[in-house]
């Protein structure tokens, strides 16, 4: 018997000498080229029917690929393929497999060049942003009071700000749409966990209450699970610092204005007291700096202080408080009236 390409005389394998029979051999069958899907919009890649959010398609995402449409010769226990990027060609990568295994007790190695294609799809979150989807509203709000434009411009910013870094590990973090009502304005946003992030960190930048609602508003029939949509309202006090309130009939001044809690400084005692956000329905708003009057000390005792009343100029006797020492008669100080009641703002 002669081999089939050389006539040698030697011992055959499949009609072929040794020599060309591990010439001839193929270790593995290459396609034409091979193809991977990427988002046209973000660049995320699909990767093991998963998407992979990626800056840069990488060697591991490339060879996957490659991998995935290559086929390994039947004879073959265990061939071992690397893929080397050689040129990107805008959509298409110029590669090379390099293959080795053994055969016939021989080290076999055979580069077989190969070209991916990248193919443009659209991620599922990419789909979900540019048809509008959102899961949460986040709804700005001012208890008893129209919201003041320098609120909005600050909420706006904040919730701008908020967005840019949470969208780096959520891409859901976006809004869908800004809707200015007369009660207040509306946020549209993709991810319920990134609105609701946004809502606590806004309670904690601009005070008040959270509250929060939700309702079925379709069915997802793969997962077999009913989808909501959530309504987040950030309702923002009736009061700023340095306004005035009424709270289990004391009045206090406001110092400071927290995300647990504000601080009000009791008109009465001139000591600071802590409310916690869960008293807030007991409040009521009676004034803000506008109503604060300029009078005089008219006189001072060792139990009182007597000043004018603004509104009438009759001298009015308050009980002397040891943060009234550093007054002196003739000194003209600031007043508040409230519920027919003269207390000194120092």
């Amino acid at each position: 018997m002669f081999c089939l390409l050389c006539n040698s005389e030697e011992k055959l394998y499949d009609g072929l000498c040794r020599s060309c029979y591990l010439k001839e051999f193929e270790l593995i069958d290459v396609p034409e080229y091979a193809t991977f899907t990427a988002c046209s919009h973000c660049g995320a890649t699909l990767k093991h029917d998963k998407w992979i959010q990626t800056g840069y398609y990488d060697d591991e995402i490339i060879n996957d690929a490659i991998q995935k449409d290559i086929t390994i010769n039947e004879k073959l226990d265990n061939v071992e393929v690397n893929t080397e990027i050689l040129t990107n060609r805008g959509t298409v990568y110029d590669c090379m497999i390099h293959a080795c295994a053994r055969v016939l007790d021989d080290f076999l190695e055979k580069d077989y060049p190969i070209e991916v294609k990248v193919e443009k799809g659209v991620c599922p979150d990419c789909s979900k942003f540019y048809s509008g989807y959102y899961e949460a509203v986040i709804q700005l709000r001012a208890d008893d009071r129209k919201l003041e434009d320098d609120e909005i411009v600050q909420a706006d910013e904040f919730i701008s700000n908020e967005i840019q870094r949470l969208c780096k590990t959520n891409k859901l973090a976006y809004v869908t749409e800004r809707i200015v009502l007369k009660e207040g304005v509306d946020y549209q946003v993709g991810s319920h966990n990134a609105a609701h992030k946004i809502a606590e960190n806004m309670q904690k930048q601009f005070g008040g209450i959270i509250t929060e609602s939700r309702k079925i508003v379709g069915h997802d029939k793969s997962k077999s699970r009913d989808l909501y949509r959530s309504w987040i309202s950030v309702r923002l006090p009736s009061f700023h610092k340095n306004d005035f309130i009424k709270y289990n009939d004391k009045i206090l001044k406001i110092e400071k204005i927290g995300s647990h809690k504000f601080v009000g400084l009791n008109l009465e005692t001139y000591e600071s007291e802590p409310i916690s956000w869960k008293e807030y329905d007991k409040i009521k708003k009676l004034g803000s700096t506008e109503d604060i009057m300029p009078t005089t000390v008219t006189n001072i005792t060792p139990t009182e202080v007597q000043v004018l009343d603004p509104d009438n100029y009759m001298p009015v006797d308050l009980e002397k408080k040891s943060s009234f020492d550093n007054l002196v008669i003739g000194q003209e100080i600031n007043v508040i009236k409230i519920e027919n009641k003269i207390y000194i703002i120092l």
